[in-house]
């Protein structure tokens, strides 16, 4: 579905937050307790995927946030897609840095510090950029077809509307100060768009990468990359078809205060029970379904299903997993506001602690005590 909206912060707040009924259990979730799923807690999946695309010329764009998901305090998320030579114009964020995944197609980034260095580089479909707060950039679409990828905001509040976007700069000062900050006379600047551009898709359509250089001379590259090839890594972890890659500050140094990585998970697997001591987690459904387990203290626990195209989200020290109870496989994109990955799992947990510990507290028989889990293992197989 797409909609045609010349202000994306109306369409925002047109959009009421999202609050699914309290369930209660179920043969499928059924727990020890008499606990009805979801009551008293926020929601912590969001249904993206039902959101209609705002519709510019040369791309599409929606996003997510705490004025329609109010739990993702930490996180906000844009889906954006652009035509072969459309771009997303220069502009900067003031209140958040900008952590990208390309979903499909090729793009180029450019990313202009604030010493004046600069990268251009093209992302290709399972590539990574990070943009720091404040810093200049743009987003180009390469083609042959749309490119589409996903924005993740360490700021729930981050709205696209609030974008500071170069055309939008120029429009709303007078025309006397631009022809004199750019040298040009004013007519000249006369003939630059009245109001902002946001996505455009003009020639001259982008050249080949090699031949892609900055206009001044002398301009120096950064000294570190800012892009990275997540979707070509190995993965860190792997059992029985289900993998998880992580690009954290160590992979990417570039990306000191963002994380994020790609579980995929075979039917009936399930990246194990635990939580993050140090960040919230986002997540986004790449393709197929999953079930997500959030455990929120003083009883209270929340049980949901995303299908493509959705977004989770779980608050940082809350115990979570994800399962795949499909007859297909899943595939979650997740996003951590903190570039240095923590989890603390439940197996491994159980693993250091002695049998009397854990006799004591669970109150069970020692042979019981003894079939606990003594390694971890972030992957479970029915």
């Amino acid at each position: 579905m797409l909609v045609l909206a010349p202000i994306l912060a109306l369409a925002v707040i047109a959009l009421a937050a999202w609050a699914p009924p309290a369930l209660a259990q179920s043969s499928a979730w059924r727990s020890l307790s008499s606990v009805v799923w979801g009551a008293g807690l926020p929601a912590f999946s969001y249904p993206f995927h039902k959101k209609p695309l705002i519709l510019y010329d040369g791309g599409t764009t929606k996003q997510v946030g705490t004025y329609n998901f109010p739990v993702s305090k930490g996180m906000a998320g844009v889906y954006m897609t652009l035509e072969p030579g459309a771009i997303r114009e220069l502009h900067w964020h003031a209140n958040a840095a900008e952590w990208a995944y390309v979903i499909e197609g090729r793009t180029r980034i450019t990313l202009t510090s604030p010493e004046g260095k600069v990268e251009i580089s093209d992302v290709d479909a399972g590539g990574l950029w990070y943009f720091p707060r404040g810093w200049g950039h743009s987003i180009e679409g390469l083609g042959p077809g749309n490119a589409k990828f996903l924005l993740v905001f360490n700021d729930g509040t981050f709205s696209e509307g609030a974008t500071f976007s170069i055309t939008d700069w120029i429009s709303h000062t007078p025309v006397s100060w631009v022809a004199q900050n750019l040298g040009i006379s004013p007519e000249q600047v006369n003939r630059f768009p009245k109001k902002e551009v946001y996505i455009s898709r003009r020639p001259p359509a982008p050249g080949p990468l090699a031949t892609t250089k900055p206009r001044g001379l002398g301009i120096q590259p950064l000294s570190i990359s800012h892009v990275y090839a997540l979707g070509s890594q190995k993965p860190i972890a792997a059992k029985a078809g289900s993998t998880i890659r992580l690009a954290t500050a160590r992979e990417f140094p570039a990306s000191f205060n963002m994380a994020g990585g790609l579980i995929h998970l075979e039917p009936g697997a399930m990246r194990q029970l635990h939580w993050h001591p140090n960040a919230d987690e986002w997540q986004y459904v790449l393709n197929g379904e999953m079930e997500l387990s959030v455990f929120a203290s003083e009883g209270k626990a929340s049980m949901s299903k995303l299908v493509a195209g959705d977004v989770g989200y779980v608050p940082k020290g809350y115990g979570h997993a994800l399962r795949n109870d499909s007859s297909k496989p899943v595939d979650i994109l997740v996003v951590f506001n903190d570039g240095d990955y923590q989890s603390i799992d439940l197996d491994g947990w159980i693993a250091t602690n002695p049998d009397s510990v854990l006799g004591n507290t669970f109150q069970v028989p020692a042979g019981i005590v003894e079939a606990l889990p003594r390694r971890s293992s972030i992957f479970s197989v029915r």
